[in-house]
């Protein structure tokens, strides 16, 4: 359980907001299209996070993660699909900085967002994360030497789409400044990633996330 402070700040339609651990730009200025640069943190895979279960496994290092993100909302109504809300989707494409995981990957999501009440909205996406050959390695293969050392069999995983998501976002206002939100998510590992050994002895297949915030707009002149 941790704090996660956020912010998003407007001007003139650009945008800049967290996201995660880390902050997103939106560099053009429109209600239907939004792209821009991303630069977070991901915390690899320490020694504390194997634990006891994985002892002698490899460990990755913590990165300063760099990517583009593009995305779009579009009004059911407008490609003809009788549905309240704005259908949305969004892709990712992300890298590090030297000295970090050094393997790229991307994920893509597409998702609904619905008012329900005039105070209150829900936000419903399905995600998939790709993940290069590099990538697939350095997270989930185990090598001979590392193998023979934990009684696990050696293994090579390989690029591909290994990851599936779902997370469902729910927005109270209760004035116009103030809102509740909630968001629920489940990710679980598919394909080479979930046949891995390390995830296996980790029993690290499925992981789940859950936020509870409030949230403050200050709505200027």
């Amino acid at each position: 359980m941790l704090p996660a402070p956020s912010f998003q700040l407007d001007i003139n339609g650009y945008r800049l907001q967290t996201r995660g651990p880390g902050f997103a730009a939106d560099l053009v200025p429109s209600n239907r299209l939004s792209l821009g640069p991303v630069v977070r943190y991901s915390g690899g895979r320490s020694e504390d996070d194997l634990g006891e279960k994985g002892k002698g496994l490899p460990t990755v290092p913590a990165s300063v993660e760099t990517g583009l993100s593009v995305g779009s909302g579009i009004p059911w109504r407008v490609v003809g699909v009788p549905l309240p809300g704005v259908a949305l989707a969004q892709l990712d494409v992300f890298t590090t900085l030297p000295g970090g995981h050094e393997s790229p990957y991307a994920t893509a999501s597409g998702g609904w967002v619905t008012s329900v009440t005039d105070r209150w909205s829900l936000i419903g996406t399905l995600g998939a994360s790709y993940y290069s050959a590099e990538y697939s390695d350095r997270f989930f293969s185990l090598d001979d030497a590392t193998a023979q050392a934990t009684g696990l069999e050696a293994y090579d995983a390989d690029a591909g789409w290994q990851d599936l998501s779902l997370t469902l976002v729910s927005n109270l206002r209760w004035t116009p400044r103030w809102s509740l939100f909630t968001l629920v998510s489940v990710s679980r590992y598919q394909g080479d990633a979930a046949r891995s050994p390390i995830i296996r002895q980790l029993d690290a297949r499925n992981r789940y996330l859950g936020v509870l915030g409030v949230s403050y707009q200050w709505l200027g002149d």
